[in-house]
């Protein structure tokens, strides 16, 4: 193997291990939220401290994955047999677990039941149905990328962080209307962040350190600003508020975070080929984790509130807690989506879904 694939190849294990790690974080955050950490914490103690560390070091997941995709799909053809093998592992989850529920747990309706069915349509998966919009539009999005200079790329980014980022935060309104990141626009400039990592990448190279520090500044200023303004309200007003100010996906220091962890995973050389091993396992299903522990039934029954007895807990066993719950849930679900994806191979669904593109992409005018 020459240098340059050994090097590739570290890369792509970095890279990988973004994948992993940023599905962990996600966990950890529906752990804190729906879990019921966050909400049932008493301002100012110990534990309400750490769930809010937590959440905040956590709270950039959902942008590397996005800045992530815009990194590797920018370059790629985008077919349209990928996506629809997407939607058919987006489609067992939605359907097949409603389905179980109406069996097994409580009542369905039949109209619950066909929404679980288009699960795009209905906005099952609110990541899903922005990311099945970015991938629709990314095969133009990358023509007029790659047909831009240094110079004009460095522009189109910094009028999208201006315009989506940085304004509204300081406006602490969202006038473009990007739903605080919960939305197919802000997806699609996370894409165009992510696409300038590989088409136009920084021109000195830094250590994975020196990003993880970046990464680690970025969640202090976050958390301590809140802290700061939680402090401040609570003795003026007698209770905590606009502690999030700076805690959403379009956050200047959010988005930063990401994109430090992202630089950090990409510099990574992971040669031990153990490391390799079950990074090279865990990567390919760790979307299917997000799939099923998101899914709206486990997500709003079984996951509301299940976390919140940790708080009795002292800070250690509070954040073992939260840290191990989110490791056994990323565990049990990377599994399941392992058993999906071997029957998947076994019963040829990626090769009709490929077929099903090829079909869909002749039909519709070439680029």
């Amino acid at each position: 193997m020459t240098e340059e694939l050994k090097k590739a190849g570290e890369r792509s294990a970095g890279l990988d291990l973004l994948r992993i790690l940023s599905m962990l974080l996600v966990v950890v955050l529906h752990i804190l939220g729906r879990g019921g950490a966050l909400e049932n914490a008493r301002p100012f103690t110990a534990n309400y401290e750490l769930a809010w560390l937590l959440e905040t070091a956590a709270y950039c997941a959902v942008d590397c994955y996005a800045v992530l995709s815009g990194y590797l799909l920018c370059r790629s053809r985008c077919r349209s047999g990928s996506l629809i093998g997407l939607w058919f592992q987006v489609f067992v989850y939605s359907a097949g677990i409603t389905l179980a529920f109406a069996v097994f747990r409580e009542h369905v309706s039949l109209g619950r039941f066909l929404k679980s069915c288009l699960p795009v349509s209905f906005g099952q998966y609110w990541y899903f149905t922005a990311y099945f919009a970015v991938y629709c539009i990314a095969p133009f999005l990358n023509r007029l990328l790659v047909s831009l200079n240094r110079e004009a790329f460095r522009r189109l980014e910094w009028t999208l962080f201006l315009l989506l980022s940085l304004v509204p935060t300081l406006l602490g309104q969202d006038p473009f209307v990007t739903g605080k990141g919960y939305s197919f626009l802000w997806l699609s400039a996370l894409y165009v962040f992510g696409s300038g990592e590989r088409l136009w990448p920084p021109e000195r190279t830094r250590r994975a350190g020196f990003w993880f520090g970046g990464y680690a500044l970025c969640v202090l200023a976050v958390f301590f600003s809140r802290l700061a303004i939680e402090t401040v309200t609570q003795a003026r007003t007698g209770a905590p508020a606009g502690g999030g100010w700076l805690l959403t996906y379009t956050s200047p220091l959010i988005l930063g975070a990401a994109l430090c962890l992202f630089r950090a995973c990409l510099a990574l050389q992971i040669r031990n080929r153990a490391a390799r091993g079950l990074i090279g396992f865990f990567a390919p299903v760790s979307f299917g984790v997000y799939l099923i522990h998101a899914q709206p039934f486990i997500f709003h029954r079984l996951l509301n509130g299940a976390f919140a007895p940790l708080l009795a807990a002292g800070p250690g066993k509070f954040t073992a807690g939260v840290l191990g719950g989110a490791a056994a849930i990323f565990l049990v679900c990377a599994l399941a989506d392992w058993v999906r994806l071997t029957v998947f191979r076994l019963l040829r669904i990626l090769k009709l879904a490929e077929a099903l593109g090829e079909r869909l992409d002749r039909r519709l005018p070439p680029l």
